[in-house]
Parts: C-alpha cells; structure tokens; sequence
C-alpha cells in the first residue's frame, strides 16, 4: 500500500492506493486530514472494492488533539508482544492492531506502554518493508505505534517492573505504570507459553511471578479495576487455581490450561508467516467493529469463544467484573472508522506449537531461487532434528528423575494433564530447569513438555527439603540428556 498526500481546493488528504498481494485489488481510500467539532474525521471518497471482509485500522490518522472522554485519561494499557523473529510475526502484528484500536477509541497515547522487539517491520523477510499487518485486506498496523521497550528491554524483568510502577526506570524516562485507585488497567501479552509459564524473547515469567505482581498492584491500590487478555499456548494456567477473585481483575485466555492457541491467516500469499493468533484477532476486530462503550467485556468474550474455533478460551479472576463495558479498559469515545470495520473471515488457523515447520514447508511449496530454496531446505531439516532430539531427550530426563523416586516411569507422566494448584513449588522448577536445562523462551518447543514437571509437583507434595533434593536431580539429568545439545534454537 502506499501512502499518497495531496491536496485539492482547500483540503489536504491522505490516499491509500493498493499495490500489493496482500491486499486486495481496486483498494482505494481517500481520507480528509481536517478534523470537524474536534472529535470526527469527515470521510470524503471512501470506495472499497475488496475481496473479502476488511478489518480497518486508521488510528495513525487520528490525531493527537482528538478531543477524549472523561474516563478514556483514566484508562491505562500495557501492551506486550513477548517473542522476536520472523516465525513470530503475529504477536508483534496482534499488538500493533491493539494499539491502533485503543487509539481510535481515544485513549491517549501517553497511556498506552507498548513493548515489542520491534524486528519485524523491516525484517529481511518481509515483503512490505516498514509495514505489518495482522488481517488480510487489512491496512498498516505499524504505523504510529509508540514503541517504548524494544529489543532487549523486552523482558520478564521490565514487564514486571512496568506494572509495578518502578521509580528507577521512571527516572531514567522510561515509562511505567503510575496510576491510582481509580485508574482502569488494561494488560495484553501475546506470546509463547506452556504450563504455568508465558516468555519474553530471552527469558520467561512463571504463573507463580504474574500472579504476585498483580497482588503487588492491588495492595498498593494501582488500580480501580483491571482486565488481562492472554494469548499463548495453555494460557489458562496462568490464572487457573492461583488467580484470587478479590483483587479486582478479570482475565480471559486464548486457551484452556491444556491446549495450544492457534495462529491465523497463516494462508496468505507472498509472506511466510502468519498475520494474528485466533483469540487475538477475535477480540481485536471485535472491538474495533462495535460500540464498546455499551458492550459488557462478557459479551466480547461470549463472541470470542464462538469466533475461536480450535482452543477454548477461558476466564478467570473477578467475573462480576465482566458486567462492565469493554469501553472501560479500551476507551470509550466511538472510532471515526467504524462505520467501515467489517469483521475479517478467519481463514489459515493452524497449531501455534508447529507453525515453524508450516511455514518452511509452505516456503518450500512456492517458488524460490535455489539458494533460497537451499537455505529453506537447511531450516526445515534443523528444526525436525532439533524436535527429535528434544522428544526423546525429555523423555530420558523424566526416566531418570523416576528411578530416584520422583515418578514412576516417564510414558507414565507423559500421558496425563494435572491441574497445577502447586504453584509456588512449581515456578521454583521451572526456574532451575530454564537456568540449568533449556532456556525455553529461546528453545520454546521445549515449552510442550512442561506439564510433566506440573504432573510430577502434584503427584509429590513437595516441602523445602524434598523440592531440593528434586532440583539437585534436574541438574544432573539436563546435565547427561540435555545440555550439549548443540542448536541454536529448538523451535
């Protein structure tokens, strides 16, 4: 797409012209730039001729003296796409899209944190340099995005600090959460995750550390009310049988605590990824499609789950809070584009856990010079090796910690999903296995086989003593199966 200013008579505009695959033929918008009464933007020529349903973001066009509604400045957003690389595109796309909507929706943008790694827009591998997207026929969610942690400052540590409201990060102009009692708080985080864990692109934060941080929040009156959406493999875990009612926040999931999250629009043409994540376009489009100042949170969340096909989404937390408007926690002035958001038919849904391989092999598929075929080849071939070898390594791993007495055999383990209600004794695990084992935020298959370790925590009652003596034999384990593994990512 390109990006065309001119100006006729006495009116300047922005025209959008479509000049790529990615979206569809004889797309043509021409946008007024003058704003009328303050507050909408008078849309003077808007054909569109698409091919299919259109998701509109033209929040990048709204500008900043967009006149807010009273309770949109006490709305305040974290926005976090925890992964980097181009495999991983959609989390980047899903919360650039996120942002746009808050935008367009009046939220200011000094209340919305955003972090991303910021590696994608003008990756190597993107066929449209400087631009994402995250539906089909769909504009440029990248443009305008405020970008306020990137690279590695995107990690557990910063996020955390983040919600905290951390005077040292605060001092060196960084920005952080400092809100009040009766501020609302909106927290969205897309990524990998697996039992009890989601991660960042060098590290990862446990349920167990998420949950104390908002208990944090709570007790120092951070916040009136405050919603979290999740997207990642198993994200229910992350709130299931540790989320308490009574701090005020309501939490919906991608997924149950035993299923993966699905990536979408995985299907299109010229670009070798997938633009969104199932649960996260759902309730993207829906909010930027309706009325959100009149629309309950349990409603979007009733449209989330019948518009996700392939994982259950779920919700935790305070559920009297879902009676509130979503208009609350994603800004209640009514988007100017609205009456041009239609809802995108969902199409490439496939398996977050094995979307590298899709993507190689749909690389393969196409056609390529012979190096890039070649490099293709050397991809797909790395990441099956590194998966085998992971599947059986685990698998000796286990074994090895059933002989001293912690199991009974590893075929065992891994044929059943307990509930984790351990979730202490758990991220004290999942910690020594990250920092002696695999670092499963960077070999993030690693990430499917969590939940033996959650099996094998609530199948033994730890105390001090013997949650000890249980790490001790980790390490030694990861030492013999593991560690001289070789790859540079296991993906």
């Amino acid at each position: 797409m390109r990006i065309i200013s001119r100006a006729t008579d006495n009116h300047e505009f922005l025209e959008y012209k479509r000049e790529d695959k990615l979206l569809s033929r004889n797309f043509n918008v021409t946008v007024p730039l003058e704003v009328i009464d303050s507050v909408k933007m008078k849309f003077i020529s808007v054909p569109l001729l698409l091919s299919t349903c259109v998701a509109l973001s033209l929040s990048s066009a709204i500008p900043e003296s967009l006149s807010l509604t009273k309770s949109s400045s006490n709305i305040h957003a974290v926005l976090v796409a925890g992964s980097n690389g181009f495999e991983n595109y959609r989390h980047q796309a899903d919360v650039c899209h996120a942002y746009q909507v808050l935008r367009s929706h009046g939220v200011p943008s000094e209340n919305i944190i955003v972090m991303m790694y910021d590696d994608i827009a003008n990756n190597k591998e993107n066929p449209y340099p400087g631009r994402i997207f995250n539906v089909p026929n769909g504009t440029d969610v990248y443009q305008g995005v405020s970008k306020d942690y990137t690279g590695p400052e995107v990690n557990s540590e910063n996020f955390m600090k983040v919600l905290k409201g951390d005077k040292e990060l605060a001092a060196k102009g960084k920005k952080v959460l400092q809100t009040g009692p009766d501020d609302h708080v909106f927290i969205y985080f897309a990524d990998h995750g697996g039992t009890g864990i989601i991660c960042f692109p060098s590290d990862s934060l446990t349920s167990q550390d998420l949950n104390e941080t908002l208990t944090y929040m709570h007790q120092n009156k951070m916040y009136g009310k405050l919603t979290f959406y999740l997207e990642s493999c198993e994200s229910g875990s992350m709130f299931n049988n540790i989320l308490s009612d009574e701090l005020n926040v309501y939490a919906t999931t991608a997924a149950n605590p035993f299923e993966s999250s699905y990536g979408c629009f995985c299907d299109q043409p010229d670009i070798y990824t997938c633009l969104g994540d199932e649960y996260s376009v759902a309730w993207i489009l829906d909010s930027e499609g309706n009325v959100i100042s009149k629309e309950p949170l349990e409603t979007q969340f009733q449209h989330v789950t019948k518009t996700v096909k392939n994982s259950s989404p779920q919700e935790y937390g305070d559920k009297t809070l879902a009676n509130v408007n979503v208009g609350e926690f994603q800004g209640e002035s009514q988007s100017s584009i609205d009456a041009f958001v239609k809802h995108a038919k969902v199409t490439g849904q496939y398996n977050s856990r094995d979307i590298p391989l899709f993507n190689l092999k749909r690389k393969l598929a196409s056609n390529l010079s012979s190096n890039e075929t070649s490099e293709a080849q050397s991809k797909l071939l790395n990441v099956i090796s590194g998966r085998r070898f992971y599947d059986r390594a685990i698998r000796n791993v286990i074994d090895e910690l059933c002989t001293k007495g912690f199991c009974s055999h590893a075929a065992d383990v891994l044929s059943i999903r307990s509930p984790l209600i351990d979730h202490n004794s758990y991220s004290k695990i999942v910690k020594k296995f990250n920092a002696s084992c695999l670092n499963v935020a960077i070999h993030y298959y690693g990430l499917k086989y969590m939940y033996a370790f959650a099996n094998i925590v609530e199948s033994n009652n730890f105390d001090p003593a013997s949650l000890e003596k249980f790490q001790h034999y980790l390490e030694k384990a990861c030492l013999n199966h593991v560690v001289a593994h070789g790859y540079d990512a296991i993906i």
